[in-house]
């Protein structure tokens, strides 16, 4: 923090301001943001000359591209009012009350909670706060995650198991399941009516038609993309051991026991999308169940706009609530990242991960190679900078590998498509739509694992056999939930129709979650591209934003 303190003098306002802008500049404030900070500084520093009869205290706190910029001087108190009347020019027109709500509401987006005045044992102090920068989030994000695999590790390795296994059960494991209790209470409400309010704002319902089956349609064909690629990552990578069928075990019953519930089948896939009732969906957080209600919901509320259009604002108001509580989730994910790699360092068995350790760098050259084309897509089809995605997009891209979880992420993703300039009408739309129809992460490791494991069994793998690989691993990635652990449960349902025993899961269940980090952060990657693309086809990209730095 670097403080200093100027006269009560009108003349050494521009004094603290070249302090200001020096101390901006070190923190790697972005431009605009530090410009407007300046100029309401200078407002604010102005006000406390006026009422006060001592010197100003002036400090600036923050690093990566975030700063608070602290005043505080003693005198005569001032309200929020008189500040906002001069940060707008004196401009507030105490007899045209609908002007002053516009200038109002101008200051709160600009500010908002951003700046706080308050008046405390004769002291005036206030507060700025610049925008927070993507990269101070990134910068938590990441050191929480080395925090976690440290402190894990160290657990571990150098301490009693009954000392890391009271940290994992009554510290580490609970956080993370009160954040994912929170993540499975506001995500299916989010979804609903983020997809119903969005459709409810299409007066056109054909264009809206044309929106949906552009989006469907990208999902599909990048997925199976996604299949081919796994197939021919594995050729050239013919990973595999007979020898590793011994080390099957019964440790992965109860993966079993969940996959036996599930249907592969595309009838089945079908019949499940319509729900018997309103309540279970919500209950088990099938989103192929909540999409199907809300678009149900949205088309009704978008016919129903002309003669009762407080339906529509209802669910502007009800999606606004679900943003807002997912903010605030967004907020402590550092912490819960931490908790997360610490536990999963703590119950991972690292002899275990070295017997089929080949699996996971087989995992990751197939999503590098997925990451390319969807960079490719950006380019060709968008006609898109994909360096400037990446620098917008990639905050969402290390939630997803530190959470792995496509719910989980979801508020993230829909963060960072808005700083891309991405219309709203159809992110609210796309990137749910994408977190349960588009795992393009999830099909190259069920194609490598499938591959994997019929090597391990020694069965041969015919045209016929790839045939009915790529179709049923294309319904599964459409019915898989985007939760923790759905993909390893979707291997053990694939397996038997190769003919290898669905307890051969046990094999991967060690490192499968370091593999499903970077999955996941695929599967995210690939709904923000499909929905970049097509924003960028429909007009609804804000081109001067998404370049913007």
């Amino acid at each position: 923090m670097k403080t200093i303190q100027i006269q009560n003098d009108l003349q050494q306002i521009r004094t603290a301001t070249e302090f200001l802008r020096r101390e901006l500049n070190a923190r790697k404030v972005p431009k605009k943001e530090g410009i407007r900070c300046v100029l309401a500084a200078e407002e604010i520093l102005s006000t406390l000359v006026e009422h006060s009869t001592e010197s100003i205290s002036l400090s600036v706190a923050g690093f990566l591209g975030s700063a608070e910029i602290s005043f505080s001087a003693k005198g005569s108190e001032f309200s929020a009012s008189e500040l906002e009347e001069k940060l707008f020019f004196n401009q507030l027109d105490s007899e045209n009350e609908e002007a002053n709500a516009v200038i109002h509401n101008l200051i709160s987006k600009l500010y908002g909670k951003n700046l706080i005045v308050r008046y405390e044992h004769g002291t005036n102090k206030v507060t700025l706060k610049t925008k927070e920068s993507q990269f101070a989030q990134l910068f938590l994000v990441l050191a929480a995650l080395v925090e976690g695999i440290a402190i894990g590790y160290i657990l571990h390795r150098f301490f009693p198991e009954t000392v890391s296994t009271f940290a994992s059960e009554n510290v580490f494991k609970p956080i993370s399941t009160l954040f994912m209790n929170a993540l499975k209470m506001i995500v299916a409400p989010l979804v609903f009516f983020s997809i119903a309010s969005s459709i409810a704002d299409f007066s056109d319902i054909k264009a809206l038609g044309r929106l949906a089956l552009k989006v469907v349609s990208f999902y599909i064909i990048t997925s199976i993309i996604a299949i081919g690629i796994g197939y021919l990552v594995y050729r050239i990578f013919p990973i595999g051991n007979p020898e590793l069928a011994a080390g099957v075990t019964h440790a992965s019953s109860s993966i079993v026991q969940k996959s036996s519930d599930a249907n592969v089948s595309l009838k089945s896939a079908i019949m499940s999308i319509v729900p018997s009732d309103i309540i279970t969906p919500f209950k088990e957080s099938n989103m192929l169940q909540i999409i199907f209600m809300a678009v149900v919901v949205g088309l009704t509320a978008s016919s129903l706009s002309k003669k009762i259009p407080k339906i529509k604002t209802a669910l502007v108001i009800f999606n606004d609530v679900c943003s807002k509580i997912t903010s605030v989730l967004v907020g402590i994910i550092p912490l819960v990242v931490f908790c997360s790699m610490a536990n999963m360092m703590i119950s991972l068995d690292l002899s275990h991960l070295l017997n089929v350790a080949s699996w996971i760098p087989a995992n990751y050259a197939g999503y590098f190679c997925m990451l390319i084309v969807d960079l490719l897509l950006l380019f060709v089809v968008g006609g898109l900078n994909p360096f400037k995605f990446l620098q917008k997009f990639y905050p969402a891209m290390i939630t997803a590998f530190s959470l792995a979880s496509s719910n989980a992420t979801l508020p993230a993703s829909i963060k960072q498509a808005d700083e891309m300039g991405i219309s709203k009408k159809i992110y609210s739309f796309s990137l749910p739509l994408g977190a349960t129809i588009n795992m393009n992460g999830s099909c190259i490791m069920l194609m490598i694992t499938a591959l994997f494991m019929a090597k391990n069994f020694g069965i041969t793998v015919t045209g016929s056999m790839i045939v009915s690989l790529f179709v049923s691993i294309l319904i599964l990635s459409i019915g898989a939930p985007g939760v923790p652990g759905a993909t390893l449960i979707c291997c053990a349902l694939l397996m038997p129709q190769i003919g290898v025993p669905a307890e051969s899961v046990s094999l991967i269940m060690g490192m499968y979650p370091i593999a499903s980090m970077m999955n996941v952060c695929m599967n995210v990657t690939g709904d923000a591209v499909a929905t970049a693309v097509i924003a960028r086809h429909e007009g609804l990209l804000d081109l001067q934003k998404y370049n913007n730095t």
